[in-house]
């Protein structure tokens, strides 16, 4: 019982954080921003989003930030609630990015990060739009 519960309060901040992210759907492109009040990691200001899909499915995230180079990075929440990075992109401004959602439960909830650089040439901060698309096998 007490092993119960100190999972249960272990997790639950995890659980909240991960709630908090806004959704994004294959099909969907989302205008987003990142402020200077955003959080940060490292130095970088960042936006999170998420949705959930079942293991095997593909997909392609792609963010465009014409005035600022952007850097996208693809998570997902374990059984645990760990937070494990599955691919990142590169700092550009748009990066693309494929992936394949592991096998971590089904559905799997899947965390897309979009940051900035941290002492780049050019504005930490912008506008940009995020694209999420889901790839067929041939």
């Amino acid at each position: 019982m007490v092993r119960t519960l100190a999972i249960l309060m272990l997790m639950t901040p995890a659980a909240g954080a991960a709630q908090a992210a806004p959704s994004i759907s294959p099909g969907q492109s989302i205008a987003g921003a990142l402020e200077p009040d955003d959080p940060t990691r490292a130095g970088r200001a960042y936006d999170d989003y998420q949705y959930s899909e079942v293991p095997g499915t593909r997909a392609r995230v792609t963010v465009r930030a014409p005035a600022m180079a952007v850097d996208v990075n693809v998570y997902f929440y374990d059984e645990y609630f760990d937070l494990l990075s599955l691919v990142t992109g590169g700092p550009e401004p748009e990066d693309t990015v494929e992936f394949t959602v592991p096998d971590a439960g089904s559905p799997t909830l899947v965390v897309i990060r979009v940051s900035t650089l941290a002492g780049g040439s050019g504005p930490a901060t912008g506008g940009y739009t995020i694209e999420l698309t889901a790839l067929r096998d041939p």
